[in-house]
């Protein structure tokens, strides 16, 4: 009975069931196929389960850039403020993909704009590196910290300037205590 149980989960995609632990929401998601993914989660499958990478289904929906699929994860339960194994958001993935509709959407559903990484790193620090200033723009204009900082003891204004992004630097030293020179308490 038990081992007919485990085929008829495995069926519906409720267990890991490949090399890199991706359930089938996971690769249903991965191929962006909405009708699967209804199908899978109408029949139980884990919003929250992750792979060997601790990557949930929400955060590979950021990752391939699709709005609809984040909305209907959320809107099912997945946990905005979920990590992966390194600690990275929704929110440090929207942001790394540049993707400010889904970064507006995380936020508007309560997603921590100030959540830091294993390093430290806040999805502000990861603009910041980047130096995207329409990014920059909205994280501090939505309540971002720009006083945190990371392991490396930078706020994101010392880590654009010792990334070499000189205007993002003076762009932001305007919202940080302090002098935005890198090792400057």
């Amino acid at each position: 009975m038990k081992k007919l149980l485990a085929i008829f989960l495995f069926a519906l995609g409720l267990f890991a069931d490949s090399v890199n632990g991706w359930t089938q929401l996971h690769e249903a998601i991965y191929k962006e196929d909405m009708k699967r993914i209804e199908n899978l989660i109408k029949s139980g499958a884990d919003v929250e389960a992750s792979s060997k990478a601790g990557i949930t289904p929400l955060l590979m929906a950021v990752k391939i850039r699709n709005l609809d699929i984040v909305k209907y994860l959320v809107e099912h339960g997945a946990d905005v403020d979920d990590e992966d194994n390194n600690g990275m958001t929704a929110l440090h993935y929207a942001v790394g993909e540049r993707r400010v509709n889904i970064v507006k959407y995380l936020l508007k559903h309560d997603a921590d704009i100030n959540a830091q990484n294993r390093y430290g790193i806040t999805p502000l620090h990861q603009a910041a590196y980047m130096g995207d200033v329409k990014m920059i723009d909205l994280l501090l204009k939505l309540g971002a910290d720009p006083n945190i900082k990371n392991a490396l003891g930078m706020n994101p204004c010392q880590l654009a300037y010792a990334k070499h992004r000189f205007l993002v630097a003076k762009y932001m030293q305007s919202f940080t205590k302090g002098e935005c020179v890198v090792g400057n308490n």
